[in-house]
């Protein structure tokens, strides 16, 4: 069966889920808080079973990224599951209540680590990024849904379709960065003559990629790493509001984007996905320039 989006509200059947969902009040109330950033989203946990999310920055499509990838992958101890989708009622922002994994972030356990923990740790990543990437991709670049992108590369206040997409090409995808660069100057009433280059060059390097499902912010911090006697190693990924159909270049992008080069990860990003140096190194040019 085809995967579509699930409406809202969404809650997973009763007998699927390891307790009764939380109510308002408890995770309102909840002092096991993650995240509490008043004017964008809180994060906290409810018990040993639910982590809820929720706030003016929450975006339906990470819910509808954690369905789509338990219709494609199913139970899968590496990725969290989704129970609950909806609005609340007195502020109509998003609220998620996911599965909660257990573990320790990955980037406090790293400096512990022995280098065969670490190779460890990568190869089960690895195993988990392929399983990803080995879904079968639509003939266009966006969010799972079909819809725009919601990465912050694609940014734009007005719902520019030219800038957020979705696009039937790579070209299209390149044409959006440029656009992105170029409307960024002309705020500034200032013409882009960077645009004007990457405009002539992106296609000279990235071209002939395909779509691929990619998570877009694999760093350390969204990896939580887990041992039990009747699991043995679980790693999981957790954090998928980026997530979506990019270029096959993108998830080696994002990751060496978020090194700060003080310790061995950049090294061992490449145990986890395929490298794309050159691809890379254009795109942190790119980068720079749009976040300026």
């Amino acid at each position: 069966m085809a995967w579509a989006p699930a409406q809202l509200p969404y809650l997973k059947l009763p007998d699927l889920l390891p307790a009764p969902l939380p109510s308002e009040s408890c995770f309102f109330e909840s002092t096991a808080v993650f995240r509490n950033d008043v004017s964008y989203h809180r994060v906290v946990a409810v018990e040993p079973h639910f982590i809820v999310k929720y706030g003016r920055g929450v975006k339906e499509i990470e819910g509808q990224v954690l369905l789509f990838l338990e219709h494609h992958l199913g139970a899968c101890h590496s990725l969290p599951k989704l129970y609950a989708m909806y609005r609340i009622a007195s502020t109509d922002h998003v609220c998620l209540i996911m599965q909660r994994m257990p573990g320790v972030p990955l980037d406090q356990l790293w400096p512990t680590l022995k280098d065969s923990e670490k190779s460890v740790i990568c190869a089960k990543l690895n195993g988990t990024i392929t399983s990803i990437r080995s879904i079968p991709a639509p003939p266009f670049y966006g969010s799972i849904d079909q819809g725009r992108f919601h990465h912050y590369l694609f940014y734009s206040p007005d719902i520019d379709r030219e800038i957020c997409g979705p696009f039937n090409s790579e070209d299209h995808f390149n044409a959006a960065l440029v656009k992105r660069l170029r409307s960024a100057w002309a705020q500034m009433k200032k013409h882009s003559f960077k645009a004007d280059f990457y405009k002539k060059n992106l296609g000279r390097v990235l071209v002939g990629h395909k779509p691929v499902l990619s998570h877009s912010d694999l760093q350390r911090k969204n990896v939580l790493v887990h041992w039990d006697a009747l699991h043995g190693l679980t790693v999981s990924l957790i954090d998928w509001e980026e997530a979506g159909w990019f270029p096959a270049y993108w998830e080696y992008f994002t990751a060496l984007q978020g090194v700060q080069w003080d310790d061995d990860w950049s090294q061992r990003i490449e145990e986890i996905t395929e490298p794309w140096l050159s691809e890379t190194a254009v795109m942190k040019m790119v980068h720079q320039d749009l976040i300026f």
